[in-house]
């Protein structure tokens, strides 16, 4: 091979070689700049409304959208609330943080989940969850999809 094509291709992989460095720094950059901004809010900050069709529950969603897809949100139970045998198209994942949630599967007698318990429930299992008598209760859940609630038959 002559000088001069050797010379030519060392330039030409060095500029290969800077283009995909330029590339990388302008992918990186463009993810970094879609990363959430910090978000601080205190209990009476949270926009609370009706869950729906679950009747004495309210949610406030604090990241990603209920209605279209993966989320976070707190839910609120009145009082001895049942939402009778259900699913839901996402799965979710949960914990209480104050009061006794009831949560069964079908067939299954209610557990009583007190504050720090957990629970995942896969999207389509047929489950009841409630609140137990003489407390209000609250959950925290991280949903992998849009938030449903789909009456079910035994």
């Amino acid at each position: 091979m002559k000088p001069y094509t050797i010379r030519l291709l060392v330039v030409a992989g060095a500029v290969i070689l800077l283009v995909g460095a330029v590339l990388a720094a302008q992918a990186e950059h463009k993810a970094k700049s879609h990363e959430p901004k910090e978000v601080i809010k205190t209990a009476s900050e949270l926009k609370w409304v009706e869950a729906p069709d679950a009747k004495g529950v309210q949610q406030a969603v604090v990241w990603g959208n209920a209605q279209k897809g993966a989320h976070g949100a707190f839910a609120k139970f009145a009082a001895g609330t049942e939402v009778p045998l259900h699913t839901h198209t996402a799965s979710g994942r949960s914990v209480v943080i104050s009061g006794t949630i009831l949560e069964a599967q079908e067939g299954q007698n209610p557990k009583e989940l007190g504050p720090g318990s957990y629970f995942f429930i896969p999207g389509g299992v047929k489950h009841t969850t409630g609140c137990k008598a003489g407390m209000e209760c609250m959950i925290y859940s991280d949903w992998q999809g849009a938030f449903d609630v789909k009456p079910a038959t035994p």
